[in-house]
């Protein structure tokens, strides 16, 4: 399974890179939206997105798991903040979850494995 995971926290972005990789699962970080479309518009099309809602500069997580799931409509989405987000400006979508910050990355992995798996979020 492939993840494209992005996060413009370096430090986090590398520790869950590292603890997915030893689980397993073959994981592309990258820091910001733009550099992932650039990868999705390549052909690089991952099982699942894990994007921070918040990247600072530019495109937010939000906009980023539109995008790509206007260009590969398979991909699933995982999106994660450390504040919970505003269900009535913009509501999860299909083949979309979320986990907020803190979680401990047995929850996030477990969370990929479902989504890459099409099993509904719960």
């Amino acid at each position: 399974m492939h993840v494209l995971l992005v996060e413009d926290d370096a430090l986090l972005r590398m520790a869950l890179t590292d603890t997915l990789d030893a689980e397993g699962i073959l994981v592309s970080g990258l820091a910001n939206a733009e550099d992932a479309l650039i990868l999705l518009g390549a052909g690089q099309i991952p099982d699942v997105l894990v994007t921070d809602i918040g990247l600072g500069h530019g495109l937010n997580g939000f906009d980023l798991a539109d995008m790509a799931r206007s260009r590969h409509p398979g991909v699933e989405v995982i999106l994660i903040s450390g504040s919970t987000p505003d269900a009535r400006s913009r509501p999860l979508r299909a083949h979309e979850r979320f986990l907020q910050k803190p979680f401990d990355t047995a929850t996030l992995s477990a969370a990929i494995r479902a989504a890459g798996a099409g099993t509904p979020p719960g």
